[in-house]
């Protein structure tokens, strides 16, 4: 249980780093609209709340509530970087809410030792990736990218597209994109097989099956979607040998973690065409280096990891900020405390 805030003492509530996908930004590096700040503020009259631009940060005031974007080694734009995420954990830091799902990079002392809770934000990404993935599979199978190419040569030519109808979509990872991705797909009236760690029957797939079974399953897959986080156990968990078990038609998205993957054995089967193509929203290394060979190859889409971009972003972070920020000020469990020995 967390404390019962002191109803005299202030709560200085501090807001630093741009979440992933926000398309509200302002030119002084901050994000919250007035309508946010009074939706955090209303949650107690003892709130002060503090925004600190991630490129600006200075020497913080001592907050005992942290919402933060990044914290990461290797940051995106607008992002607090390992330094600056430091810098707020003054003995008075008792929570650090992140922006975003993963969390491998904010681990600190203080959050080994319990003395600040941690938490992070599932959910908030889910419909716009979802939908990207869709929109991948859709892309491919309609062929809009040759349709794009003939109507800028002037070329009245038609083409043989396909139907997700009565597709397989193989899911790695049937959490909540996963779970999502599931259902749309389903709509769609697609076949789905969920791959994760335990194998009970889900409502949105037609069958789940454990990540053992993965490689013989593969063969029926008409679309591969990785959304499962970077752990030990998925770690490049598809290599050489899963690629090559997918059959010559299929067609790979990854919108989860690039180290998911053997990036090297993925370049290799797409250019000799071993499956038949791939978006990739995410990968080992970001930005992608200009050298990489999947900037060359006609069959992959690059996307830099924003599938989860959305006007929608920001507000849905508030609420569920300000859902957990009531329980912390009412000394009632907070939602989403990150699991350090699982990674999500």
């Amino acid at each position: 249980m967390m404390p019962v805030m002191d109803t005299i003492r202030t709560l200085r509530v501090a807001v630093s780093g741009i979440p992933r996908g926000c398309q509200t930004a302002r030119p002084d590096g901050n994000w919250l609209s007035p309508v946010q700040r009074t939706q955090i503020e209303s949650v107690s009259s003892r709130i002060e709340l503090i925004e600190h631009p991630a490129d600006r940060i200075g020497a913080p005031v001592g907050s005992e509530v942290l919402l933060a974007e990044g914290g990461n080694r290797t940051h995106y734009p607008g992002e607090l970087d390992w330094d600056d995420y430091l810098r707020f954990f003054m003995p008075s830091l008792r929570w650090v809410q992140l922006c975003s799902t993963g969390f491998s990079d904010n681990i600190t002392p203080q959050v080994l030792d319990g003395s600040v809770t941690l938490t992070n934000a599932p959910g908030i990404h889910t419909i716009p990736i979802a939908e990207s993935v869709l929109a991948a599979m859709l892309d491919h199978a309609k062929r809009l990218r040759e349709r794009r190419i003939h109507q800028q040569s002037r070329d009245w030519q038609a083409l043989h597209t396909g139907e997700l109808h009565g597709r397989t979509v193989l899911i790695i990872g049937l959490g909540r994109i996963g779970g999502r991705v599931a259902q749309l797909a389903r709509a769609f009236g697609m076949r789905v097989i969920g791959v994760r760690r335990t194998t009970a029957a889900a409502n949105e797939a037609d069958e789940v099956i454990g990540p053992p079974a993965l490689r013989a399953r593969l063969p029926e897959a008409d679309y591969v979607v990785m959304t499962a986080p970077l752990t030990p156990e998925t770690e490049r968990m598809l290599g050489a040998a899963e690629l090559a078990a997918m059959k010559p038609s299929a067609y790979f998205v990854n919108v989860g973690r690039g180290s998911t993957v053997d990036e090297d054995a993925l370049a290799r089967a797409m250019a000799t065409r071993q499956i038949a193509g791939a978006y990739l929203d995410a990968f080992a290394d970001e930005p992608l280096p200009p050298a990489h060979p999947f900037w060359a190859l006609d069959n992959v889409l690059l996307v830099p990891h924003d599938s989860h971009s959305s006007p929608h972003i920001t507000d849905r972070m508030v609420a569920l900020f300000c859902d957990n920020l009531r329980r912390y000020v009412g000394g009632e469990p907070l939602l989403h405390v990150c699991d350090r020995t699982r990674g999500y």
